[in-house]
């Protein structure tokens, strides 16, 4: 994954960013390439936010992709309903770069319709926020796709490093009800 270049903004906007960021559960180094904070500028934000009070779950955990992220066609519907939402949010400009703002709003949206539909159990195990990130870099890396199924119509989400075989997950979750 190429790492790409922190917007040109000011401090105290970046600075206001990676608050957002942290809040929403991302992990320190992704915050880092968002903002492009030093470890010590963003140890000092988590230290503030705790400060006034907020519980921060610090998360190590290292970055994932469509190898780890898609390894089955239930995981490809819900990376197909993310992307989707964020590609509709933040236009074709996902293609260049990581719209975190547009991302933060599919992701909400993506938890609502989990639970509106009552997506749950093992099989349907969310996404993180930093899940959802690693899926919209390989997007605007060109890793991944949104492609357009010519049987059902709809789009999905499709990663070369996928584990999962299944072209379209909504077709492959209809034969799965037929059988």
């Amino acid at each position: 994954m190429d790492t790409p270049q922190p917007p040109k903004t000011s401090w105290l906007g970046r600075w206001i960013t990676a608050r957002h960021m942290v809040l929403a559960g991302y992990i320190s180094k992704i915050i880092m390439i968002e903002t492009g904070l030093t470890y010590k500028q963003l140890r000092r934000l988590y230290h503030d936010l705790e400060g006034d009070g907020y519980s921060i779950e610090r998360k190590s955990r290292v970055f994932r992709g469509g190898a780890t992220l898609i390894q089955n066609h239930t995981a490809k519907i819900q990376a197909s309903i993310l992307m989707q939402l964020y590609q509709n949010l933040g236009g074709e400009n996902v293609a260049r770069t990581v719209n975190v703002s547009a991302l933060n709003k599919a992701y909400r949206m993506y938890h609502a319709i989990r639970k509106e539909v009552g997506l749950t159990g093992a099989r349907w195990s969310p996404f993180d926020i930093t899940d959802a990130w690693c899926l919209a870099s390989e997007l605007r890396c060109g890793d991944a796709m949104l492609e357009l199924c010519d049987t059902c119509q709809c789009t999905y989400f499709t990663s070369v490093n996928q584990r999962t075989c299944v072209d379209c997950p909504f077709c492959a979750a209809d034969k799965l009800k037929a059988a």
